[in-house]
């Protein structure tokens, strides 16, 4: 819905095309903030989804912070629900904002067993999965380079 949303990182997460701001066009996932102008702007987008694809797009909403959404927010939320096919909050991940490369994270979460996941980034790999079948495309599997992908399998480990 804006720049900042989380767009890029649902993307690299569920491997699909992150098509930026929403202007319009036909998209499967439309991502925005868990706050109220956000989601009015998101509620709007959805319908306007619907109209010209006859699909319900599926509605990424990332959190804004680890207190998770507010009680005005989840109401808002709930009016949602009709303009979209699902409504799925991903959870925050504070560890992304302190890694240097965070989109490789989120594009090599779903090849890591989620028992090696720390609690965080279980609930955000259990939320793509919900936001990738949803969508009906099977998941892709990453594709980063073979030295890359040991560093960045060894960074998601849970940490003691």
């Amino acid at each position: 819905m804006a720049g900042g949303v989380g767009t890029t990182t649902v993307a690299a997460a569920i491997g699909g095309t992150d098509r930026g701001v929403f202007v319009g066009r036909a998209v499967d996932v439309l991502v925005c903030r868990a706050t109220g102008d956000s989601l009015i702007r998101a509620g709007h987008a959805a319908r306007l989804v619907a109209q010209v694809t006859g699909r319900l797009p599926v509605l990424a909403v990332t959190a804004a912070d680890a207190a998770g959404p507010s009680r005005p927010v989840t109401a808002r939320l709930r009016l949602l629900e009709p303009n979209a096919a699902a409504v799925v909050v991903l959870p925050y991940v504070r560890r992304w904002r302190e890694v240097a490369a965070p989109l490789d994270e989120a594009r090599a979460l779903l090849a890591v067993p989620r028992t090696d996941l720390s609690r965080s980034l279980r609930r955000y790999a259990t939320a793509v999965d919900v936001v990738t079948a949803l969508t009906g495309r099977p998941p892709t599997s990453p594709r980063p380079i073979r030295e890359r992908a040991q560093t960045t399998a060894s960074t998601l480990r849970r940490t003691r």
